[in-house]
């Protein structure tokens, strides 16, 4: 692993930019199995939108953010999204789950 001053061609610039992508990626996954998990503690769409926690996530990941000099409003942007993407497919376990779907 390079700092971004230590690289010194384009190509070393890009192959650590696919290198932390790839790690976002992997994490995401991470994330995606412990959003699973948590299906077993959810028995209704209320609990799976959980509008409440969404509201308390988000105003901490902006925080996050801030704290690193990023953008609130990407952050909030990409977490917004894929929490979307992850709660469509919780709606989908529970329909499932219940029969339904």
């Amino acid at each position: 692993m390079q700092t971004p001053d230590e690289c010194r061609t384009i190509e070393e610039v890009r192959s650590e930019i696919d290198r932390i992508d790839r790690a976002i990626i992997e994490t995401i996954a991470q994330r995606r199995a412990y959003v699973h998990a948590v299906m077993r503690f959810k028995r209704n769409e209320d609990d799976i939108h959980a509008h409440e926690r969404q509201r308390q996530m988000l105003a901490v990941r902006r925080a996050w953010a801030e704290e690193h000099a990023l953008s609130p409003e990407l952050v909030e942007k990409l977490f917004r999204s894929m929490v979307d993407h992850f709660i469509a497919e919780e709606l989908a376990l529970l329909q499932v789950r219940n029969g339904t779907g």
